[in-house]
């Protein structure tokens, strides 16, 4: 049986060419709930469905809807107080609260509890049966801005309240580093970056890029310095519906050459970026405009191509090429546009069988 490369960077992947395309298959986390119910069983998952394929990760996530079970648990949170009810079906049903007077948050009240998460998935790990080298474990991290504007609602209170929710995830983080080093990567997961600027008039988006990029480079800075980060911008997928339109890859090529700009400044690695192509309801386009933006991204910035639409092979694989013809290298790794979690068993299945088949598709990419 093959093995998968267990890897600490993402250049460690581009270590075992061939003479084909060298992709890995990237697997944004989420299952469908039928699937999460035992953690080695949600592992097993992945590696049986990603044979003879490299994986930039073994993800385990607790909550198929991302952090919808996190928002709900926020009504037991004596501080704060709901301001809208709702059950998550889509996104104009979701809750969100304000803080009580005289009444103020503290860390361990907003805490993922990602550090007993990923303690117990360790532990299930050393269970699982196979012959094969296993991949870092990817933990999922929530932007905390994403998390303070689904808490309040709105920029203003997300902004005011951001240090707090910072301080939660970075707990988190610096205890699971320190339990589990290298044997954890983190991937930092943000549909707030892309949902600002879309909301955004083009002409404030240099102050609202840099803004975003400083917020989100301040997460690295402030993390374990020799921790694996991976970032994953996203359009939202609950209910499998975007929460805006997907029209171009310009935001995403924007926001990442200035993220890159301010680590770079802070002398930290750029992390693999994960970019979405299409979404639950859009396949990847096949018109090469589409991906023009990509030719401005920085050439230091590896790629993890969200464009794997199991309804869209022929498209899937047609975007793969506009997208490595633009790039003038090959991708990192394929992926789907988000997690599995709002899929159907079978179709998780569907996307993850296509998301090989495009690893090993040869184009006529120059190497790197």
């Amino acid at each position: 049986m093959s093995t998968l490369v267990f890897s600490q960077t993402s250049h460690d992947l581009l270590d075992t060419a061939s003479s084909e395309d060298v992709r890995a298959v990237h697997f944004v986390g989420s299952l469908p709930a039928v699937l999460t119910g035992d953690h080695r069983a949600t592992m097993q998952w992945f590696l049986d469905h990603s044979t003879d394929t490299s994986l930039t990760g073994l993800p385990c996530d607790p909550d198929p809807r991302w952090i919808i079970d996190w928002l709900d648990g926020l009504a037991a949170v004596d501080a704060l107080e709901p301001v809208r009810t709702g059950h998550s079906a889509d996104y104009d049903d979701m809750p969100t609260y304000r803080l009580k007077r005289g009444h103020w948050l503290e860390s361990e009240d907003l805490s993922l509890g990602r550090a007993a998460h990923t303690d117990a998935v360790m532990a299930a790990r050393n269970q699982l049966q196979d012959d094969r080298d296993f991949p870092p474990h990817q933990v999922s991290v929530p932007n905390p801005y994403d998390l303070a504007l689904f808490t309040f609602g709105s920029p203003g209170a997300a902004v005011t309240h951001l240090p707090v929710f910072r301080q939660a995830v970075l707990d988190d983080v610096h205890t699971i580093h320190n339990q589990h080093g290298n044997q954890v990567v983190f991937q930092l997961e943000t549909p707030a970056v892309l949902a600002t600027l879309d909301r955004t008039p083009r002409p404030l988006w240099p102050a609202a890029v840099r803004a975003l990029a400083k917020q989100v480079a301040r997460i690295f800075a402030d993390g374990p310095r020799d921790a694996t980060w991976r970032i994953h911008l996203c359009h939202g997928d609950l209910g499998h519906q975007p929460l805006f339109a997907l029209t171009d890859l310009v935001p995403a090529v924007q926001f990442l050459n200035a993220l890159r700009k301010q680590l770079h400044r802070l002398r930290i690695p750029m992390p693999a970026a994960h970019i979405p192509m299409c979404t639950g309801t859009a396949a990847p386009s096949v018109d090469p405009r589409f991906y023009r933006s990509l030719r401005h991204l920085r050439r230091d910035i590896d790629v993890i191509a969200g464009l794997v639409d199991e309804t869209q092979p022929k498209d899937s694989g047609a975007a793969l090429g506009l997208v490595e013809t633009e790039l003038d290298r090959p991708v990192l790794a394929v992926a789907a546009a988000c997690g599995h979690g709002r899929r159907l068993v079978p179709d998780a299945v569907a996307n993850a069988a296509l998301a090989c088949k495009l690893a090993h598709h040869t184009t006529d990419t120059p190497a790197r």
